[in-house]
């Protein structure tokens, strides 16, 4: 094993070495790269500060649509009986009933908004192998710009069910509520429909490690490169109904199994694995 890590990275070192590294002028070039991966799609600009350091800076952005969708499971047995039981005592017939469970299919997003600044290190003065080292930052990170959301509406059946009940009982103002650990997080209205929503929103400010392969600066207009890495975020905190939640196992519990391997794993561990392919154009 130890010595096919040391062919391995001698024949990398080689590989590394056959590209003369004469583009690396301090503050004389500039390049300007487009980038997709794990993350969404990017732009950036790339300064080269040092013969090994390159300084970068650029905005990221996810596309706004649902990745998949996840149900979320709301107990209605109670609403279903006060129904039966105001059914029987005065034989009104309501036209929209409640079964035991009520399911809102909801739609996950997942991303985030970013802009960013990078340093990376080539740490072969002839070669393209390189480290990679930043900040991301999301100005609104904390509520507007949410790492993953999910929300839904309720079925027009059970909406409508519960505005029926609630107008045969207008002094009982019952809810349609999804309940953790105890805690019930009613569904609110919206465009005339029940809705319901779920964040996990993380702090603005992330970090980033990775390497890759490829030249910021290209030798001539045009340069790919390759990177993998991982952004490590802090002070993740669910919400639902735009009320935090203090436990998150206990939270995932009521929905789908995708949401909730994915609710598990970034509660436990805080990196978001990244792979970017980046498509690098020298100005000059």
């Amino acid at each position: 094993m130890r010595k096919l890590f040391l062919t391995l990275f001698a024949a990398l070192t080689a590989a590394c070495s056959l590209y003369a590294q004469e583009n690396m002028v301090a503050f004389r070039h500039l390049s300007i790269g487009a980038e997709a991966g794990l993350h969404g799609f990017g732009v950036e600009v790339a300064l080269p500060i040092q013969k090994h350091f390159v300084l970068k800076a650029g905005y990221n952005w996810a596309p706004k649509g649902d990745l998949f969708n996840t149900d979320i499971f709301l107990d209605t047995s109670d609403l279903r009986q006060a129904q039966e039981e105001y059914s029987s005592q005065t034989g009104y017939e309501f036209r929209n009933k409640f079964a035991d469970e009520s399911i809102i299919t909801s739609g996950v997003r997942m991303g985030l908004t970013n802009y960013k600044a990078m340093i990376n290190w080539y740490p072969f003065s002839s070669g393209r192998f390189y480290f990679a080292g930043g900040v991301y930052y999301t100005p609104d990170a904390d509520r507007n710009d949410p790492f993953i959301s999910l929300s839904g509406n309720t079925t027009d059946n059970d909406w409508a069910a519960l505005q029926e009940l609630n107008e045969r009982e207008p002094g009982q103002k019952r809810e349609m509520a999804l309940e953790i650990a105890g805690k019930p997080y009613p569904v609110i209205e919206k465009d005339g429909k029940g809705y319901m929503q779920s964040e996990f929103r993380i702090d603005p400010l992330k970090y980033y490690v990775g390497m890759g392969l490829g030249r910021c600066i290209p030798d001539r207009f045009m340069g790919l490169q390759l990177e993998m890495g991982a952004m490590i975020y802090h002070n993740a905190v669910l919400y639902c109904q735009d009320m935090e939640v203090s436990t998150i196992t206990e939270a995932a519990n009521g929905l789908g199994d995708d949401t909730r391997e994915i609710l598990e794993y970034v509660d436990k561990y805080p990196i978001y694995p990244q792979v970017t392919l980046r498509l690098s154009f020298r100005l000059f």
